[in-house]
């Protein structure tokens, strides 16, 4: 009877360990990829955001180009190590990479002004850095998921005006993963920002300035809609700008997170940096 009752007692624990040991590893992050460093910049606000820094590995010559991402999460979610592994993925290849924190809302509902202002102090914190940080300050890209996509969007559009109403300073090119680009009424999330949308919307501010565009997204995306895309792209192209539009079948919201397609986004991204001379 003993025996059998520690025969049994192994069975258990060979069934029951890996899945402990997986729980634990995803409960305290221990595959998670880390940044060499985590730099401080001040958001608008005051107050102290961070910029999880990958270096750039494999490169050549004193300085590299730099890619600034925004995580998603309606503005009111998320966190940079949500881009750690996108982060990982453009180091590799020699790029800087940069995931920001920035102001989120309260469960009441998102501060977008806020979260759109904070985007902007981290952008001017790497060029007036770059020496700094061995980045070449005329090649960073800015790019983003979902809300940080739009708040990707909103940089390259020349948002937010600052004090004089004089448009700020521009990425050199945006990256943008199934972002919010249209906060008009009827769109999934104008209710979010409906008293002041029209100040936040990037299709609503696109013009000949706007920087070549890579926009990401999947054909059954309930959020960020293949018709909004492609009229984003129009809408620059109106203009006078470069916006290459690249659709994944049969992919919703968040697709590029999963691991196959994070590289094939990744990959895509590379390419179109290389294509414009950025990278």
């Amino acid at each position: 009877m003993a025996k059998e009752y520690w025969y049994f007692v192994a069975g258990a624990l060979l069934v029951l360990l890996p899945a402990l040991l997986f729980v634990a590893v995803k409960k305290l992050h221990l595959l998670d990829v880390k940044p060499d460093q985590i730099i401080t910049y001040a958001g608008d606000s005051g107050q102290a955001m961070d910029l999880h820094a990958f270096k750039a590995r494999n490169t050549v010559g004193d300085t590299a180009p730099a890619l600034l991402l925004f995580h998603g999460g309606a503005w009111m979610l998320g966190a940079p190590r949500d881009l750690h592994r996108h982060c990982d993925f453009f180091a590799e290849r020699g790029i800087h990479c940069f995931s920001a924190a920035y102001r989120l809302g309260p469960d009441s509902g998102p501060d977008v002004e806020g979260a759109l202002e904070d985007a902007r102090a981290a952008f001017d914190y790497l060029v007036d850095n770059a020496a700094a940080l061995t980045i070449d300050p005329a090649h960073i890209a800015v790019g983003g998921g979902s809300s940080g996509g739009h708040l990707a969007a909103a940089l390259g559009t020349g948002l937010p005006l600052n004090r004089t109403g004089v448009m700020a300073e521009r990425p050199a090119a945006l990256v943008l993963y199934n972002p919010m680009v249209d906060l008009s009424p009827c769109t999934p999330d104008h209710h979010l920002v409906a008293d002041f949308w029209e100040s936040v919307s990037p299709l609503h501010h696109v013009d000949a300035s706007l920087p070549p565009t890579l926009l990401m997204v999947g054909s059954e995306d309930p959020e960020v809609p293949i018709a909004t895309a492609e009229t984003f792209c129009a809408t620059a192209e109106a203009a006078g700008g470069f916006c290459e539009l690249v659709i994944y079948k049969g992919q919703t919201h968040g697709f590029f997170n999963k691991p196959k397609y994070l590289r094939l986004t990744g990959e895509r991204v590379v390419g179109f940096l290389s294509g414009r001379g950025l990278f």
